[in-house]
């Protein structure tokens, strides 16, 4: 006999609070300065191989507050949200324009239908029959720059230092009114966000740790796209029209539960339980896992979410193309198999 839960209830139960949002800002804000300092005092040593990517991990909990504050899940405050995300979008070199797309992506992740004519997974740009009508040269072209090595190198840099300085800014001026958001409200946070972030690179070069900040900065963007990739590609694929999709499934067919390993935990802030993000995105990081447990623990609500292992989260990687015919997401390697039997 199935088992229910009021999902109401409880939603409410673990959405944001002023002193659960406080205590964890406090204590990240205090981790956050801790490891810029340890990359400040070990510049010069060996132990940077260390502080480096410390730092490049709170980062990526850095930039999960932010995307917590730009859902206004974070503190029960939308004007507190906001302040908050300017400024944790200076560390992350992220503007909160961001949300324009993200937003949009919580509207159509594996809706292949959807009236936004946005992508239904936001990594993965051609499918299957258009990857077999490529010319050479561009198939070429697409084999380089999909190998994981290149594309989980290349991209986040290319998205988050360079894209992010002001492409909501285009998109608005290109595409008016399709794109939310102010065009004045837009370019000042472009402006915000460009300025902050230029003025923290100016002040880790006055400190000597530019090249340290620069990495560790990097080694973020890079788990941000290795994380956000794994959410949403994975095999049984989720991919269906306007009729079937619902923001439910969106969350419990649609999105996977990375097993993160515990040590871990921390610096991916419970953006792992992606299955619950995507069903509603108002429950913060700090309560996701309690959220999840009572769920298991009163209900079958979970017991068909996809669940991906660190194997899995790898072997992902290569997932590069959608096969519109079977229904799946395949590699590069795979599709050429295919070419050749037809």
């Amino acid at each position: 006999m199935e088992k229910k839960i009021n999902e109401g209830e409880l939603f409410s139960k673990y959405k944001s609070s002023y002193s659960a949002a406080f205590k964890d800002l406090s204590i990240h804000t205090f981790l956050m300065l801790s490891s810029f300092y340890l990359i400040w005092v070990f510049r010069n040593s060996y132990v940077s191989i260390v502080t480096v990517p410390l730092n490049g991990m709170l980062l990526t909990r850095t930039f999960i507050i932010f995307h917590d504050c730009q859902h206004n899940s974070y503190t029960p405050n939308r004007l507190l949200n906001n302040y908050i995300s300017h400024l944790l979008g200076i560390f992350t070199f992220t503007s909160p324009n961001w949300i324009l797309d993200h937003h949009t992506h919580h509207l159509t992740n594996g809706n292949i239908e959807n009236k936004y004519n946005f992508k239904f997974n936001e990594l993965l740009y051609y499918s299957f029959d258009q990857y077999k009508n490529f010319d050479p040269f561009h198939k070429n072209i697409f084999i380089v720059f999909h190998h994981p090595i290149i594309f989980f190198t290349f991209f986040p840099f290319f998205y988050f230092f360079i894209i992010q300085r002001f492409i909501y800014f285009i998109k608005k001026v290109k595409y008016g009114n399709k794109i939310g958001g102010i065009l004045s409200t837009i370019t000042i946070n472009h402006l915000i966000n460009n300025i902050g972030s230029s003025f923290l690179l100016y002040m880790a070069y006055q400190h000597n740790i530019l090249i340290h900040f620069f990495f560790s900065s990097y080694i973020s963007f890079i788990l941000k796209f290795l994380l956000f990739f794994n959410q949403h590609t994975f095999n049984p694929a989720y991919a269906v029209g306007n009729m079937e999709w619902t923001q439910k499934n969106s969350g419990l067919e649609g999105s996977s539960f990375i097993q993160i390993p515990s040590i871990l935990k921390y610096f991916t802030m419970g953006i792992e339980y992606h299955h619950i993000h995507h069903m509603n995105a108002k429950i913060p990081g700090y309560n996701i896992q309690k959220y999840h447990e009572e769920v298991i623990s009163k209900s079958n609500m979970f017991d068909n979410i996809v669940i991906l292992n660190m194997q899995d989260c790898f072997t992902n990687l290569w997932l590069m193309l959608y096969d519109n015919e079977n229904k799946k997401y395949i590699t590069i390697e795979e599709a050429e198999q295919i070419i050749k039997t037809k």
